[in-house]
């Protein structure tokens, strides 16, 4: 049935959703999360030939990185500061002559992000209906913004994420 035609169904809005990651030591606070792509996935495909024809058949998934884009503010909201500790729990560090160079590391990057990062979309109500869980998740790109004496908008903080994949759960 469709939702137009109960008054107990509505359809999901974009903007009723909330998100739930945080960097150990400098969590990103959910009010500064200002929008959340949802995760998406790609089938690759085969092509087999058999005589005269041809047939393709589904094969491995790749789950595609998110984007998520973030306020920047002062004091606790400063998640420009929250992004470099976070790149250098990963491992990261400056270049110095003399100091040892260390990898970023999976596993360190992903717990820099709290080990999973989750999407729940709510309803009117303020209610749960379903939640994505990003499994490993790490940062691949930062997009600090654009200084712009323009303009009087916030300043802005844009992240890819990678995961290894996503579990979704139907609340």
């Amino acid at each position: 049935m469709a939702f137009w035609s109960s008054d107990r169904q509505e359809p999901k809005l974009s903007y009723r959703w909330y998100a739930a990651f945080g960097f150990s030591g400098g969590a990103v606070n959910s009010y500064t999360i200002r929008s959340f792509q949802k995760p998406s996935f790609e089938i690759a495909t085969s092509e087999y030939i058999w005589l005269n024809d041809v047939a393709y058949r589904p094969g491995l998934i790749s789950w595609n990185p998110v984007e998520i884009t973030l306020t920047d503010g002062e004091g606790k909201e400063n998640n420009t500061l929250n992004l470099n500790r976070q790149l250098q729990r990963a491992g990261y560090q400056n270049t110095t002559v003399n100091a040892p160079r260390n990898a970023i590391e999976k596993r360190k990057a992903s717990q820099a992000l709290g080990g999973d990062v989750r999407l729940t979309q709510i309803d009117a109500r303020g209610r749960a209906i379903e939640e994505w869980q990003l499994v490993d998740p790490f940062i691949t790109t930062v997009n600090f913004g654009q200084a712009n004496y323009g303009t009087e908008e916030i300043m802005t903080i844009t992240l890819a994420i990678r995961y290894d994949y996503a579990i979704h759960n139907n609340l």
